[in-house]
C-alpha cells in the first residue's frame, strides 16, 4: 500500500512538471525582426510623442526597479489584439494576468496595452515576456496628481464659463495617448445643507463630465488636459465643488473650498399690450450690486405663436432696458436670452437666462375695425330680432306614443309565441273557410267508405252446432 501511494505521488509530480514546462515553452517572445515588421506606423508616431522623462527604455524587454519604491504603475504597449504580457520577477517567479491578485498587483488588460500597478515591488531586474514592440518603452506613473483651476468668485445662477483640469506627473501634463478611452473628469457639486440658503437638502448634483477626446471645448485629444464648460443652472446657495478622475487602477479627487452661487442679477417683467396695434414690452432690470450695469449686453431670440423666429440684441448702456415684441395675436411667446457683462471686480461673465414664456389670451385682443357700414345695413341690424321657433310638442308626444305601442306589440308576440301573420285579420276568414271545406270533404269520404263495405258470406255448416256426445 505504501509503495502504491509513493508511485501515485511521483506520477503527480511528473505531470505537474510537464505542464509547467509546456506553459513556459508556449509563451510568446518578441524578437526585433518579427515585431518591427508588424509595428503599425500610427502607433510608432504615438510612442515618439511620449515625454522622455517619464519613460524607461527596454533592453531585451527588461527593466529595473530601484529599492525603496512603495508603489509603481507601468504601461506596456503591445500589438493590438495580442495576449497580455507575463511579468518575470527578480527571483524568477512569473506573474500572469489571472494571478496578479495573489502577488498584490492590480492589472488592467487593454486592447493594445497592459496597465499594471505594483505595491511594494521587489527591487531588481524585471522582465516582460510577450509580444511587446521592440521600440516600446515603459511609462512610469508613480506620481500622478489632478490639478484644477480655481472657480471664479462671485458666481451667479445661470452663469456659463470654461474650466480646465490637468493630469500631472512631476508637475507636467501626462501625454499618454493610450488613455483616451479610460480618462474622464467628473464635476460634482454637493450642498453644504446650510439652512440659510435655498439649496438646503439638495444633496449632490453632477454638473458636467469632461473627456480628453478633443471634442467640444477640449483643445487637444489625449494630452492629459481637460477643458469643458460649466453651466450653473442647478440653483443658488452654498456648494462644495469636487473634481474626480477615474481610471481602471486609481482615482484622483480634488475638493475645493465651499463657494456661494448668488441669485440671477437680471429681473424680467412682461407688459402685455391691451390693443391690437400696440406692442408687448419686456423690461430687463439689473437688480444686483455684483455686476456693472453699464456693461450689460443682451442677445437672444423670440418665437411667436405662428412659429416665426426673430433675433434681437440690446446694447444701450442703461440700467433698465426695454424690448418691444410685435403683437401677433393670441398664443404663446417664447423668449431665450443670453447676457454678457462684467462683474464689479472686472471679471467678464456670460449668463444664460432661463426660457421665458408668456401667454396672450384671445380676450385681451381688441376686435378689428370693420369700417363704416351702410345705413340700410345698420337699420336692418337694428330692426332684426331673433324669431322664436315654436316646438311641435304634439307631434313629439304622438311619435313617442306610437313607438311605445310598437314596442308593446313586439313584446306580446315574443311572450305569446304568436306569429306576425296573425295581424292580417282579413286573411283569417278565408283560411277558416278553406279549413272547414277540407274537413267536410274528409267526413263525406269516410261515410262513403263505410257504406261500401258488405258483411262476409258464411259457408254452409258454419251455423250448425255439433251436439253429439263422445262415445263412452
Amino acid at each position: 500500500m505504501a509503495r502504491l501511494m509513493l508511485l501515485c505521488f511521483m506520477l503527480c509530480n511528473v505531470f505537474v512538471l510537464t505542464v509547467a514546462a509546456q506553459q513556459d515553452s508556449t509563451l510568446p517572445v518578441a524578437t526585433p525582426e518579427s515585431a518591427s515588421a508588424q509595428t503599425p506606423e500610427p502607433l510608432m508616431r504615438m510612442l515618439a510623442d511620449l515625454p522622455l522623462r517619464n519613460q524607461i527604455p527596454l533592453l531585451d524587454n527588461r527593466f529595473r526597479i530601484d529599492d525603496g519604491i512603495e508603489s509603481i504603475t507601468l504601461v506596456f504597449f503591445r500589438r493590438p489584439g495580442s495576449a497580455s504580457i507575463v511579468l518575470v520577477r527578480p527571483d524568477g517567479s512569473k506573474v500572469f494576468y489571472n494571478t496578479a491578485k495573489q502577488h498584490n498587483i492590480r492589472w488592467f488588460d487593454g486592447p493594445s496595452y497592459d496597465l499594471i500597478e505594483i505595491t511594494q515591488p521587489m527591487p531588481g531586474p524585471w522582465q516582460a515576456v510577450g509580444r511587446v514592440l521592440p521600440e516600446s518603452k515603459i511609462l512610469v506613473l508613480t506620481d500622478v496628481e489632478l490639478d484644477v483651476d480655481p472657480l471664479p468668485k462671485p458666481m451667479v445662477v445661470g452663469e456659463t464659463f470654461k474650466l480646465t483640469a490637468r493630469m500631472l506627473q512631476d508637475g507636467k501634463a501626462i501625454n499618454a495617448r493610450e488613455f483616451k478611452d479610460i480618462l474622464s473628469l467628473q464635476v460634482v457639486f454637493t450642498s453644504t445643507n446650510d439652512k440659510r440658503y435655498e439649496n438646503f437638502g439638495r444633496g449632490m448634483v453632477e454638473v458636467a463630465n469632461f473627456r480628453d477626446d478633443g471634442r467640444g471645448y477640449d483643445i487637444s485629444a489625449r494630452d492629459g488636459i481637460f477643458t469643458g464648460e460649466l453651466n450653473l443652472v442647478f440653483g443658488q446657495g452654498e456648494w462644495i465643488p469636487r473634481f474626480i478622475v477615474r481610471t481602471p487602477l486609481y482615482t484622483r479627487e480634488v475638493e475645493q473650498s465651499a463657494v456661494i452661487i448668488e441669485p440671477s442679477p437680471i429681473t424680467l417683467n412682461v407688459q402685455m399690450a391691451t390693443k391690437a396695434e400696440q406692442s408687448h414690452i419686456i423690461m430687463l432690470d439689473a437688480n444686483s450690486e455684483l455686476v456693472d450695469v453699464d456693461s450689460l449686453l443682451f442677445q437672444g431670440q423670440i418665437q411667436y405663436p405662428d412659429g416665426d423666429m426673430q433675433s434681437f440684441s440690446l446694447v444701450e448702456p442703461t440700467a433698465t432696458k426695454q424690448l418691444q415684441v410685435d403683437n401677433r395675436g393670441h398664443g404663446s411667446y417664447i423668449l431665450n436670452m443670453a447676457v454678457f457683462g462684467q462683474m464689479r471686480d472686472g471679471r467678464e461673465f456670460v449668463l444664460n437666462l432661463p426660457e421665458e414664456r408668456f401667454l396672450v389670451a384671445m380676450l385681451a385682443q381688441e376686435a378689428p375695425d370693420l369700417g363704416p357700414a351702410d345705413s340700410a345695413t345698420e337699420a336692418a341690424v337694428e330692426v332684426a330680432e331673433p324669431v322664436a321657433t315654436e316646438v311641435p310638442w304634439l307631434w313629439i308626444i304622438l311619435i313617442n306614443l306610437f313607438i311605445l305601442a310598437l314596442g308593446a306589440v313586439a313584446i306580446w308576440f315574443v311572450l305569446s309565441g304568436k306569429q306576425i301573420s296573425r295581424l292580417m285579420f282579413w286573411r283569417i276568414k278565408t283560411e277558416l273557410a278553406a279549413t272547414a271545406a277540407v274537413n267536410k270533404t274528409a267526413s263525406a269520404a269516410k261515410v262513403d267508405s263505410a257504406a261500401n263495405k258488405k258483411p262476409a258470406k258464411k259457408k254452409d255448416g258454419e251455423d250448425i252446432l255439433d251436439l253429439s256426445m263422445p262415445d263412452g
